[in-house]
């Protein structure tokens, strides 16, 4: 009885592991006005940006590629709703997913909006 209780755990994590990846998004289209929000290696200048918040992004995708550019369309997503016109990129993480031939992307930023 105890080997079918294991293999019970084990479909179930692999369940729970499976239904989690399937809400990370693999494409994410650029929505209007987020083309016009643009990344910056460095915080810019309060003289001339305001910062407004924290943004984050998650995606996933067999291409590493992929799922980077997802992640970012994500996130220029986020901060164009927030009325941000930049964003820079305090954590960029990427890790294979278990038990699929997937790599996560999480991002995390700040979106700035111009003082103008």
């Amino acid at each position: 009885m105890t080997s079918m209780k294991a293999l019970f755990a084990c479909v179930a994590v692999a369940a729970l592991v499976l239904s989690c990846a399937q809400a990370l998004p693999e494409h994410v289209p650029l929505e209007p006005g987020a083309e016009n929000v643009e990344f910056a290696m460095e915080p810019p200048s309060p003289n001339t940006y305001k910062l407004i918040g924290e943004v984050r992004a998650a995606a996933a995708a067999n291409d590493p590629d992929k799922a980077q550019t997802a992640a970012k369309n994500q996130l220029r997503n986020k901060a164009a709703a927030m009325g941000a016109s930049l964003v820079t990129i305090d954590q960029d993480v990427g890790e294979p997913m278990l038990l699929q031939d997937k790599t996560k992307v999480e991002l995390v930023g700040r979106a700035y909006k111009s003082v103008d």
